[in-house]
């Protein structure tokens, strides 16, 4: 009987090994392991009247300035008003620098000119030509803005524009 009691008292010594190993894991996981940070305490409280009561002041934003579009209609504000302009052709008309700018809409592979044909004290008569590129060409299908300038010999004032295909 006596082995039998060395050998109950080897297996009760290994349990109780095997359970303090366990415990001794479970401690060193909950710890944060070989990788966690050394210092695991918990971060100071701070209370209300720990924080700032204001903010610190920003430094002023700049606006962006203000641009007009390079590529598209022309903005409206200088636009001749309907009533003065008799357009025969598809195109808007604007005055600038004491001359004329003709606002067109082509496509693909048209082309346009745009020349002075009549100036008097009454009207001014502006001959649009556009060319469609050659029979048979192909063309790309975009829309693209031109902006066709006509020098005056003075500004329009209130006279007529006349705009003439030619």
């Amino acid at each position: 009987m006596g082995s039998w009691l060395r050998l109950a008292a080897m297996k009760n010594a290994a349990k109780t090994l095997g359970a303090g190993l366990v415990l001794v894991a479970a401690a060193a996981c909950g710890a944060g392991g070989p990788g966690a940070p050394a210092n695991t305490s918990t971060p100071p409280v701070t209370s209300p009247s720990d924080l700032p009561t204001s903010l610190p002041a920003s430094p002023p934003v700049a606006k962006p300035p203000m641009s007009r579009p390079t590529v598209g209609p022309p903005p409206m504000d200088k636009m001749l008003p309907p009533s003065q302009v008799n357009a025969k052709v598809p195109a808007q008309v604007s005055a600038e620098n004491g001359g004329l700018n003709v606002h067109i809409e082509l496509s693909g592979c048209d082309e346009a000119t745009a020349n002075l044909a009549e100036e008097n004290a009454q009207r001014v008569v502006v001959k649009v030509k556009i060319d469609h590129g050659k029979p048979g060409q192909m063309c790309p299908q975009v829309i693209r803005y031109a902006v066709l300038p006509v020098k005056l010999a003075e500004p329009v004032g209130s006279r007529a524009v006349v705009l003439e295909a030619g």
